[in-house]
């Protein structure tokens, strides 16, 4: 056997037990950020304590926004104003380099995005660009990829953009989740091949959806898509 392969354990007999599934990155790193944006405080149970994870909690920490450990696996959230200058390290996460530029519009002064070597090899160019097109001011030395800084006013007027999001589903993702704290929400075309993963867009709807956004959504198949959130609060609530 190769050195790198895992010798399975096997059985001759049923086997019967009792298996604590680990909680979803997914779901963690959304409902971490529908928290740092809602009204008021709430507490994250079932969190898997993964790098991802962790890169969203401390990202989430310097932009000012309280996240208290409560038990290995629950966090305590209270929203509070976003914050700059700081600089954010990414890793190689994807959720962590298209989820959070978009709430970093919303803070007061520069924040930086930056990540592992292989990080900066990773396609931003459909986020900053849509970033601009929504009146944000970004900084990326014409890279079109990490390193680069959101000047950030402490608020994003938003409105209606086309983007072709077939590199990834979290450019959408990522923009609807700090949709509804745009001035003028935000209505998202998708124009480009087809588009990868729409149960994690469907996600991020259920998300948003009960955390009391207004989100519809119109989808045809994977290469005609759109959605549209409604400005307004957020209110996650705890979740379990």
């Amino acid at each position: 056997m190769a050195s790198n392969q895992w010798a399975a354990p096997h059985t001759t007999a049923p086997v019967v037990g009792t298996v604590a599934v680990p909680g979803s990155k997914s779901i963690n790193n959304r409902a971490l950020i529908l928290a740092a944006l809602s009204q008021s405080p709430s507490v994250l149970r079932n969190v898997l304590m993964a790098r991802d994870s962790q890169l969203m909690i401390d990202g989430l920490r310097q932009l000012g926004v309280g996240i208290d450990l409560i038990d290995p696996t629950a966090v305590a959230v209270t929203p509070h104003p976003l914050k700059g200058p700081v600089s954010i390290d990414c890793g190689l996460s994807g959720t962590m380099m298209r989820f959070v530029p978009p709430l970093a519009t919303l803070a007061l002064g520069d924040v930086t995005f930056d990540g592992d070597l292989a990080a900066r090899k990773r396609p931003m160019e459909t986020m900053i660009t849509a970033l601009r097109k929504l009146g944000a001011s970004v900084s990326d030395g014409g890279r079109r990829s990490l390193p680069f800084t959101i000047h950030s006013t402490g608020h994003m007027p938003g409105g209606s953009i086309k983007i072709d999001a077939s590199a990834s589903s979290q450019f959408v993702s990522g923009l609807l989740l700090s949709g509804a704290t745009f001035d003028n929400g935000l209505t998202i075309r998708h124009v480009g091949a087809q588009l990868p993963s729409l149960p994690h867009i469907d996600m991020t709807v259920a998300m948003l959806t009960a955390a009391g956004a207004h989100v519809s959504a119109n989808v045809s198949d994977n290469t005609d898509a759109s959605w549209s959130i409604a400005s307004g609060a957020l209110d996650q609530g705890d979740l379990v």
